[in-house]
């Protein structure tokens, strides 16, 4: 079976995680504390990529049972999410 990624933009369309259906760890933006135990998922794995957005993330995924729900309650919190990894953005000639 082929892992399935997404990527999870905010309001302003900047990129805030990526997540995949493969079980693993919500990695958090920076490195926790040393006392900090690993958050494990049993249904996603995530990288996110803004620290004020965390708590949230991590209240949904706590709530969440499979990815799917997950992903409903990320767009039910506004963020916009769309199949596949992100796309880079081009650079301005200088």
């Amino acid at each position: 079976m082929e892992v399935r990624i997404w990527s999870v933009y905010d309001r302003d369309d900047r990129l805030v995680l990526i997540l995949s259906d493969e079980p693993g760890d919500f990695n958090f933006t920076r490195i926790p504390d040393e006392d900090c135990d690993p958050v494990e998922c049993e249904y996603a794995t995530i990288q996110c990529y803004r620290s004020t957005i965390e708590p949230d993330v991590l209240n949904a995924v706590f709530r969440s049972t499979e990815v799917e729900e997950l992903l409903q309650r990320l767009k039910k919190g506004g963020y916009k999410v769309r199949n596949g990894r992100p796309t880079p953005a081009r650079f301005a000639r200088l």
